[in-house]
């Protein structure tokens, strides 16, 4: 018998670790009413569950406590899981509670909330990792029963919508003990597949119980570890499992997984119509824009043109010519008529014409100078007179004077105007 004296924190850590060390007491689901509940300024829940007959002090970290989609409050009876341990300054059990759920919750329910917070604090469910689907997939892959209605509603939908995609089945039992790891192998092997897009992970509607397999946790830990985006579409609208929080894309129904996969074919069409009318419109409008741009350019380029300048001055040269041909013609004309009024007064003028007419040319023999006047003659005074065919002198023997005629001035001025040179 041992003789040892212990002090109290001593047996309160031996106690605790013996506590802590037993399997059954570190899974532990309890049932009842919370009699206190607080949240410290830590963010810790620090709480009381009691029955009929005793109560327990439990808290939940802070962690904990914000994954938690139900909160309780004071009356309410829920269920809570945890591990017991022992707070070593009051030397107190308490349960250490990381699942709580309110009363009524089946076991399976309560597993599965267990298991989705745990699973949620290592990450596997973190927004910041899913992965956004292809716009137009080549070939995606399809983890689901070959036997069920499923995989013909997947193939209807697909063809129906966008028949340019091809599917690929990788077969996998999706109920009942064996489900687990058909599902873990199928989804190995379709990401094992090249060129694959992506991936849909599918079953019908079922119970709780039908859909479990989609729960365990080596599905959702292939569903995490898979290289391809994965669309879970599992059971219906209102079902919820673990492969729907990992999974990149969750669908309410398998068919609405396939509808949600690949785009519209008749939608696709009305685009590119629609894609093409506004290319020709925008096309046109470039083309508009650019010609008023050459347009603009064009008649910047007329008026610095070198060849513009050009044409201008060869316009200007040619009008100038053409009023020199025009003022030299109307020069030659006039020089012309003068020429014409001249030749017309010599004519008249040339002593040939004169002789022609009967005149003579008189002059004192031996003279040259004509004799002018009737008075400067005398009397048996010899004269010559030239005529156009030779001359013949005579001797004056009377001179006779005429009556005095008054000289037209007027005429004689006019005459002198017209033969000025």
């Amino acid at each position: 018998m041992s003789s040892r004296i212990l002090k109290v924190s001593l047996l309160t850590s031996y106690l605790r670790e013996v506590i802590e060390a037993d399997d059954l007491l570190q899974d532990v689901w309890l049932e009842g009413e919370v009699s206190s509940y607080t949240v410290a300024g830590s963010g810790h829940a620090y709480f009381t569950l009691k029955d009929s007959q005793s109560l327990i002090d439990g808290v939940m970290w802070k962690t904990t406590r914000i994954r938690q989609v139900y909160v309780p409050k004071v009356g309410d009876q829920i269920v809570v899981h945890g591990s017991v341990t022992i707070y070593d300054r009051a030397s107190k059990y308490q349960l250490k509670a990381d699942v709580v759920q309110p009363a009524g919750v089946g076991i399976l329910q309560l597993q599965f909330e267990q298991l989705r917070q745990r699973l949620e604090a290592e990450g596997l469910f973190d927004p910041s990792r899913k992965r956004p689907l292809p716009f137009f997939p080549r070939r995606v892959g399809v983890v689901t029963s070959p036997t069920g209605a499923v995989w013909h509603d997947i193939r209807h939908v697909v063809a129906r919508r966008y028949p340019l995609a091809e599917l690929i089945l990788s077969p996998a039992i999706v109920q009942g003990t064996g489900a687990p790891s058909s599902l873990v192998a199928a989804l190995r092997a379709i990401n094992e597949i090249e060129d694959v897009d992506l991936v849909i992970l599918a079953r019908g509607g079922g119970s709780i119980e039908d859909l479990w397999s989609f729960n365990d946790e080596q599905v959702v830990r292939a569903i995490f570890s898979s290289r391809l985006p994965v669309v879970s579409a599992v059971g219906h609208e209102t079902d919820t499992t673990l492969a729907d929080f990992v999974a990149d894309v969750r669908a309410p129904t398998p068919s609405a997984a396939a509808e949600m996969i690949v785009p519209d074919i008749r939608d696709l069409e009305a685009l590119v119509v629609d894609l093409h009318r506004r290319a020709l419109r925008a096309t046109v409008g470039e083309v508009a824009a650019l010609r008023e741009g050459v347009e603009a350019l064009h008649q910047r380029l007329d008026r610095v043109s070198p060849m513009q300048h050009t044409f201008r001055r060869r316009q200007d040269v040619s009008q100038a010519q053409a009023r020199l041909v025009a003022a030299a013609t109307r020069s030659i004309e006039r020089k012309r008529s003068d020429l014409d009024i001249r030749g017309s007064v010599l004519q008249a003028l040339d002593p040939e014409a004169l002789f022609k007419r009967g005149y003579a040319f008189i002059s004192l023999d031996n003279a040259v100078a004509p004799v002018r006047s009737v008075a400067t003659l005398q009397e048996d005074q010899r004269i010559r007179a030239t005529f156009g065919d030779g001359s013949a002198v005579a001797r004056i023997l009377e001179t006779v004077p005429s009556a005095p005629v008054v000289e037209s001035h007027r005429g004689h001025h006019e005459l002198r105007r017209r033969i000025r040179p």
